[in-house]
């Protein structure tokens, strides 16, 4: 475990505060900080971040940079500050969406945008930096199932010329929102994705290695092509997307399972060495500080090495500092018995064939509720470790997806999959014996009640694998070289219930939003810090 911030650079200039800003980041275990050096097209003094990067490794700790490169639509940096630095450069234009509306702040990625981040990492590099993490914005959609792009007449003519195709904004909308001619839909996809790439390689300069911020559940439909990204940059930095930055979404215990399938999506793609986390509050206050840690263990829960805090260009108040350093001997422990030993996930819940799909981007997370060792997995990835599948919600059961049915031992389909995929499903079972239709369909926000549901089907079969019998709310990951089982409290109240693992039954009882590791032989070890709700 490392743990890292990223901040502004000014703070690190202010005489007054500095030396009090480093010593609780020191207290804190940060051993590495991200400062930002371009903003959306404007380039922060060099001369000051020199300054700041000096000050930072005269106390001992690393340094990376930090781009906005191309603007986010809105002020998502520091909503309390109103004069944060959103205009994009004049020779830059605006992103235009599929109905010729601007998307206002943020930049279209054209020859120019390109070059001027290309020029911000080499004047980064000769300023000593030698990592360039490139925030979310790099994208080229917001955050929902669409398949958005930038929908400008030169992007338009360009997409035509590469492509040999004769579209035009309205049908260019159209073919995305009905979501019927994939290839058209791929096509476009890919141009966007090529662009998002090329802002990579220009970042990609000799003495830099580059970094992407990806957003949650981000994929190519946003212009994330991760897999491209691996294979022109093999070296390339990922934060993965996590969500749910203020308490009002995280204190739900299905949004904390959101979380958790979010990160697990995401290393799909990635080497855990390469990869960050996201653990974020905004806007500023906005999570409490208790919660801010929850996140922090559930990136370690999730194999990650790196634990990135951010917070805009706002500063962490003290009472965040001292949160986490009263908490930091329960992460270190935590993260020490969990350390090097790989995360299986047996179960697998459908995600959809390819991002260019545009099928519903946030899966339910009911299979975490219920205690199952679950990631989201696509139809064009590997299933080396499945033995069940959960094809849950509205995605499309494909060709790619069919040929796999048969690697599973059971492939369990709710209500709205059912639906979905009648015809087909159908077809399959009289083929087939590994297919069962759940009477239920999934929902986003299960309660106790439909916990209990999935628990019950699960348990009308032998599994292999350690899961939740008895109880709800308490998300596992399995530790399975090590016959150990991570598990988290997802309520603000104590909970218990009852794992089932080498075959025998445990009871848990586990502590508010407490972490724990199981051993096979039942012997449970606690990691509970401190809340105040």
């Amino acid at each position: 475990m490392k743990l890292h911030y990223s901040m502004a650079h000014e703070p690190l200039l202010d005489l007054s505060t500095r030396d009090a800003l480093v010593a609780n980041m020191k207290k804190a275990g940060i051993e590495k900080i991200w400062i930002a050096g371009f903003f959306s097209g404007d380039m922060i003094d060099l001369e000051e971040l020199k300054q700041a990067k000096d000050f930072a490794e005269q106390n001992g700790l690393e340094i990376g940079a930090l781009t906005i490169p191309i603007g986010h639509p809105g002020n998502s940096l520091n909503p309390d500050d109103p004069d944060s630095k959103l205009k994009i450069p004049e020779h830059w234009h605006y992103r235009i969406d599929n109905k010729g509306g601007t998307a206002y702040f943020c930049g279209a990625i054209d020859s120019c945008l390109i070059e001027d981040n290309g020029n911000a990492a080499k004047l980064l590099r000769d300023a000593g930096f030698k990592e360039v993490f490139l925030d979310d914005d790099l994208r080229v959609g917001n955050l929902n199932a669409n398949i958005e792009g930038c929908y400008c007449d030169a992007c338009i003519t360009e997409f035509n010329a590469i492509y040999r195709r004769q579209e035009t904004r309205e049908t260019l909308s159209a073919r995305m929102s009905d979501r019927l001619d994939t290839a058209l839909m791929k096509d476009w996809v890919a141009f966007q994705c090529d662009k998002v790439t090329a802002v990579m390689k220009a970042t990609d300069i000799e003495g830099v290695k580059p970094g992407i911020m990806v957003m949650h559940f981000g994929d190519e439909r946003h212009g994330i092509d991760i897999a491209a990204i691996r294979e022109e940059m093999p070296d390339t930095l990922f934060r993965v997307g996590e969500h749910q930055f203020t308490d009002r979404k995280f204190a739900n215990p299905y949004a904390k399972g959101e979380e958790m399938l979010g990160i697990a999506y995401h290393l799909n793609f990635i080497d855990k060495p390469f990869a960050f986390s996201e653990t974020t509050i905004f806007p500023p206050r906005s999570l409490k500080e208790h919660n801010l840690v929850y996140k922090a263990k559930l990136a370690i829960a999730a194999g990650l090495e790196n634990i990135l805090f951010m917070s805009g260009t706002w500063v962490m108040d003290d009472s965040y500092w001292k949160a986490i350093a009263d908490a930091l001997p329960v992460l270190r422990a935590f993260d020490h018995d969990c350390v090097d030993r790989e995360r299986t996930y047996p179960v697998h819940l459908a995600y959809g064939t390819h991002g260019a799909y545009a099928e519903s981007i946030i899966p339910t997370s009911l299979p975490v509720l219920a205690g199952l060792p679950v990631k989201p997995l696509r139809a064009d990835q590997r299933e080396d470790d499945g033995e069940l599948l959960l094809f849950f919600g509205d995605y499309e059961l494909t060709q790619e997806w069919q040929a796999k049915l048969p690697r599973y031992k059971q492939v369990i389909f709710d209500q709205k999959a059912v639906l979905k995929n009648k015809a087909v499903i159908e077809a399959l079972k009289a083929m087939a014996f590994n297919l069962v239709c759940w009477e239920h369909e999934a929902t986003s926000k299960p309660d106790a009640v439909e916990v209990s549901m999935l628990q019950a089907r699960i348990g009308q079969d032998t599994r292999e694998f350690p899961h939740i019998v008895e109880g709800g709310y308490i998300g596992l990951v399995w530790l399975k070289n090590s016959e150990k089982v991570i598990l988290y409290n997802l309520l603000e109240t104590e909970n218990q219930g009852v794992v089932e693992m080498s075959g025998g039954k445990h009871p848990v009882r586990l502590k508010p939003l407490s972490f724990a590791v199981l051993t096979g032989s039942g012997s449970l070890s606690e990691y509970d810090t401190e809340i105040q709700l």
